[in-house]
């Protein structure tokens, strides 16, 4: 046996196996190096803003007047392939963006629009009798004739006037009432109304039309307040607002976007912690 040969192979295995083992090793630091980058780089562009942006949503404060914008969770949710978040949060974010769409979907404004639209039209029949102005007859060119009701120019405009600024204000100051007006002048009693009531049914009721101030008929009934001030006290807006069904949805979604945002929230934080403990935390 030729020792001097079997000594020269045991030190060229043991070198291959030390090159073998820095490589692996090497091989071990760039793979580990490479996935604590991505780590990181998707904390910081997809989990951190992510979880900044539904934080907003978290809070109790949240005004149903405002809609939601959802710009990175919509990404999330539109383009979910770019981003291969787990299954749990995916659908969580999924669930949230559609809560979020139905509430962006419910507008307050043109609910309590239609209201006052209701109401004016109810009571302006009602202190004045009709809410008809004649009959218009048309014909097209086929000869075929037929008869439209007009209504009166103060329900004509009411349903054309931008209330939105007004509606806003209005809302916006619930239970603050900013008029009064008196009910009983022998006792001077006085009870509160919305000055942004008021003014709205002021505004259809007193157009100037033509150069000529509206004219409407004689009252029906006796009036010991002016017409705009019968509406905004003895018609109670913000009872039929509040009782709407879509305006209580309104609130049930919110509700419903503030609990499941603040659950991701906390999804969001884990995931993060975890990342920052593992490939961030500084060593002392």
């Amino acid at each position: 046996m030729d020792w001097n040969e079997v000594l020269k192979d045991i030190v060229s295995g043991t070198i291959l196996l030390a090159i073998g083992g820095i490589g692996g090793w090497f091989g071990g630091v760039i793979k580990g190096k490479k996935q604590s980058s991505m780590a990181v780089e998707r904390k910081n562009q997809i989990y951190q803003p992510l979880l900044d942006e539904i934080k907003t949503y978290t809070t109790f404060d949240l005004s149903i007047l405002i809609n939601i914008k959802p710009d990175i969770l919509k990404q999330v949710v539109c383009e979910s392939y770019k981003f291969g978040l787990n299954e749990e949060i995916q659908n969580k974010c999924n669930y949230l963006y559609e809560v979020i769409q139905e509430y962006n979907n419910i507008k307050p404004v043109a609910v309590a629009n239609q209201i006052i639209v209701d109401i004016f039209t109810e009571a302006y029949e009602k202190i004045y009798g009709n809410i008809i102005d004649g009959i218009a007859y048309h014909t097209d060119r086929e000869g075929n004739e037929w008869e439209e009701e007009v209504l009166v120019e103060s329900v004509q405009i009411i349903r054309e006037l931008n209330l939105t600024k007004d509606i806003e204000n209005l809302l916006r100051n619930e239970g603050m009432y900013s008029s009064e007006v008196c009910v009983d002048y022998e006792n001077g009693l006085y009870e509160p109304i919305y000055l942004e009531l008021k003014r709205i049914y002021a505004s259809a009721l007193h157009v100037i039309i033509n150069g000529k101030p509206c004219k409407h008929a004689q009252p029906v009934i006796e009036l010991n307040m002016l017409p705009e001030e019968y509406m905004a006290y003895y018609y109670d807006f913000f009872d039929r607002y509040n009782n709407d069904k879509r305006i209580k949805r309104k609130y049930e979604l919110r509700e419903e976007i503030i609990y499941s945002s603040q659950s991701l929230v906390e999804d969001m934080k884990s995931i993060i912690d975890k990342i920052v403990r593992i490939y961030e935390i500084e060593e002392v």
